[in-house]
């Protein structure tokens, strides 16, 4: 029976198999969630929990309670439970092999490709060598199931979608070491997938008779063709004619694709093969990053992943019993050390080219960290084998009359998990622990405004999200003061969230390709990056070098950084999150680019500006006739950071069309005897009375403040004459000059002055630059004060 009259008519929901069905992942969801808000403080993969939560509620634990596994675990429940969950793992393949970027395998470098290959044969020959060498001591039931063929040809590669799962949590998905692990697996995977289809068709053909070999091989070259010159081609096509903008698809497009990946379940599982691998090839062959990809990750991993995966997981845990392994060591043991060497070969396999490559010890052990992840893969994997004792239609196809038997029992299923288990929530840690990319970040030399050498190229990192970021750039681009006898080279790097694809792009932007043809995301990345391009021409002196970045949020912040540190620029330029129009106008925050902006904040190698724009620039035609800050201030206080704000204004006053008023503000108290900090301060403030001497377009004044309500006096009478504020961030106490400010601060990423001003109720209403001086240095004078 499949639904219940109801408890008022004395009808057990739990007797009927869709009231239990919605039971049970009811109380796995619960379950795993609970796990895993425990687990995550010890950085243990969300895959891990889920696993966990089902080894809690099977045989190992709750389930040895007799009343409670015949109530909401009961063998008669099995089999819809494993079709929902071979479901839902069938359609997470498909959305990883969508996210999947075969590009990258051409792209990878030597140092990927030895890893790849090197960690993939030692631990498969280890393994193979020494169960041969000792065949007299392993079981027979061993030796008949092929068990260590089959693991040792399994864990000997690395699977991408662990991989990539694990890194995306850890947030390491844009670092040096996480895209050379992400390339690695990949070329593992995609080579294991050709050989394991050959060496299939060769066993075949070697047992049932070289017919069936070819058949065999046939059906899979004409399943791939059917893929690439049938499948990819109406799928862009109907892509295309349903979102001609590429916008996402609408609901009867998307149901075809689903459909479509289903249809290749079936087709694989018709020829031989799992059921995944059908959508997973599918998945690989269609484009990823396009509107499918991200109309597929926004409808649909997030039901999959979070609802039903975990059944998928959970069961695994279902189906494993600790008491099943006994007081005594028994032959179970055999197989925990085959695969604890196929781990400890495949951690050597990634340190030896690592090490020859020379790269340093720390980041070696982390790379073989990676590489050694277990997760979702080597759990589906021995399902199968634990499965292998039913019928596959392929051997009702070719009339295969071979004895069937089952390749894992409970107990050795019980092992392969518990290892899962225990190297997948080790791994995680572990590289947590040992791979910080943030400390590379640390410079041995100064990389700020004030301390560039005069006459010397100044090199800024703008970032931007949108059209609307790309004028206000444009324009402090142009009050820089580029010329040839001081040049300025800008990198406009271009941020979009990783939606559609698992791996993340740091690339430049290729000025020799065909503009996009049709509206667009592409269309409208031509136009952000032409509209650059076009300033280079415009102004002697300027260079602009576009890129493209595409990353998770959480991880944005490394790319950022980590194109700062490679091309040693001075000054990082970011735009407040919250966009403000010239009327007051507040667009929707985006939290994530705050967090972003914090990070970078962070773990910069240079100084930082944010930019909040009121209005800097015009259209773009006021940038094409030269539109310029007209009049820039700069409200000192003192420190580091308000010495770095003078130094950027003084750089904009080098243009005779900008004029600069630097306002000080001082407080009643005296500065005490022998502050170094102060005597920076008297140093660079005297330069610019040196320029207010010499006639140029600089005023220099002081103002003089009781408390903070004095200074927000002063700065709301002047700050409407000025185009453009610049201010320090500061890390300062607070002072009689800010008393009683920072109990109102809204953001403390802007400073005290700087949430002042970006503040909706400050009438002001005037663009700010907040600068913060480079805070990871590592030099032989230290830190700047």
């Amino acid at each position: 029976m499949t639904t219940s009259a109801g408890i008022w008519l004395a009808d057990n929901p739990l007797m009927f198999s869709l009231p239990l069905l919605l039971y049970q992942i009811t109380l796995i969801f619960f379950f795993s969630r609970i796990t895993h808000s425990i687990l995550r403080h010890l950085s243990i993969p969300v895959v891990i929990s889920q696993i966990t939560a089902g080894i809690i509620l099977g045989p190992s634990c709750l389930g040895r309670h007799k009343a409670f596994e015949s109530l909401l675990f009961a063998p008669r429940s099995w089999e819809q439970l494993n079709t929902i969950s071979l479901l839902s793992f069938m359609l997470f393949v498909f959305i990883i092999g969508l996210k999947t970027d075969l590009g990258m395998i051409p792209k990878s470098g030597k140092k990927a490709f030895a890893i790849a290959i090197c960690s993939s044969f030692l631990p498969f020959c280890l393994v193979i060598l020494i169960a041969m060498a000792i065949k007299n001591q392993i079981p027979q039931r061993f030796r008949e199931k092929f068990v260590l063929l089959n693991l040792g040809s399994s864990w000997s590669l690395t699977s991408y979608a662990v991989v990539s799962c694990v890194l995306a949590e850890l947030n390491l998905l844009t670092s040096k070491l996480g895209r050379l692990a992400m390339s690695a697996t990949l070329i593992t995977e995609f080579t294991y997938l050709l050989l394991s289809t050959m060496m299939g068709s060769y066993i075949l053909a070697t047992n049932q008779g070289i017919t069936k070999g070819m058949i065999s091989l046939g059906s899979f070259v004409a399943f791939m063709s059917f893929l690439v010159f049938v499948a990819r081609p109406l799928t862009i096509k109907a892509i295309r004619r349903a979102s001609p903008e590429g916008k996402m698809l609408g609901e009867a497009s998307f149901v075809g694709v689903i459909l479509l990946a289903m249809a290749c379940g079936l087709i694989s599982e018709a020829i031989g093969y799992h059921a995944t691998a059908g959508p997973f090839l599918l998945g690989l062959i269609l484009p990823g990053g396009t509107p499918l990809a991200v109309t597929m990750v926004e409808k649909l991993e997030r039901l999959v992943v979070g609802v039903f995966l975990p059944v998928f997981l959970a069961s695994a845990g279902l189906r494993m019993d600790v008491t099943s392994l006994g007081t005594i060591v028994g032959e179970w043991s055999v197989l925990l050390a085959f695969l604890l060497l196929a781990i400890a070969g495949k951690f050597t396999g990634v340190l030896i080219p690592c090490l020859y490559c020379k790269m340093p010890l720390r980041d070696c052990l982390a790379v073989g960290l990676m590489m050694i992840s277990k997760g979702i893969s080597e759990i589906g994997s021995a399902m199968l084998m634990q499965d292998s004792k039913h019928k596959t239609f392929r051997r009702k196809f070719f009339n295969d009359a071979s004895p069937i038997i089952q390749i894992l029992d409970q107990q050795l299923f019980t092992v392969v998990v518990l290892v899962v288990v225990l190297v997948g929530g080790g791994s995680a840690p572990l590289v947590k622990h040992t791979y910080r990319p943030e400390d590379r970040f640390v410079t041995h030399k100064r990389r700020s405004v004030q301390f560039l050498k005069p006459n010397t190229e100044l090199r800024l990192l703008a970032c931007l999200h949108g059209h609307e970021h790309v004028n206000p750039i444009l324009t402090l681009l142009r009050s820089s003061h580029p010329s040839l006898s001081s040049p300025v080279c800008l990198y406009a790097l271009l941020l979009k969230p990783l939606t559609g694809r698992a791996a993340a792009l740091l690339l430049p932007y290729d000025r020799r390709r065909p503009p996009a043809t049709s509206a667009g995301e592409a269309a409208d990345t031509d136009s952000i990056f032409n509209a650059f391009l076009h300033a280079e021409q415009l102004f002697s002196g300027c260079s602009i070098l576009p890129y493209l970045c595409i990353s998770p949020y959480a991880s944005m912040h490394d790319d950022i950084c980590s194109l700062a540190l490679d091309k040693k620029v001075s000054l990082i330029i970011i735009p407040f999150h919250k966009h403000i129009a010239v009327d007051g106008f507040v667009a929707a925050p985006v939290p994530a680019v705050r967090s972003v902006n914090t990070n970078v904040l962070c773990f910069a190698p240079c100084s930082v500006a944010i930019l909040i724009d009121h209005g800097l620039a015009g259209d773009a035609t006021a940038f094409r006739s030269g539109n310029i800050v007209p009049h820039a201030a700069v409200y000192f206080f003192g420190g580091a950071d308000d010495r770095e704000a003078l130094a950027v204004g003084l750089r904009m006053a080098e243009d005779p069309a900008v004029g600069l008023t630097v306002v000080r503000f001082r407080g009643t108290e005296a500065a005490a005897a022998g502050d170094g900090a102060a005597t920076e301060d008297e140093r660079m403030l005297e330069e610019v009375r040196m320029r207010r001497a010499d006639g140029s377009r600089v005023v220099y004044r002081e103002e003089v403040v009781r408390d903070g309500e004095g200074t927000v006096g002063v700065i709301r009478e002047i700050s409407a004459r000025f185009g453009l504020l610049v201010v320090g961030r500061g890390e300062r106490k607070e002072t009689t000059m800010t008393s009683g400010l920072s109990m109102w601060s809204e953001y403390p990423e802007l400073g005290i002055v700087g949430d002042l001003l970006a503040s909706t109720d400050f009438g002001g209403r005037v663009s700010t630059l907040v600068v913060q001086q480079q805070r990871r240095f590592a030099g032989a004078s230290g830190p700047a004060a």
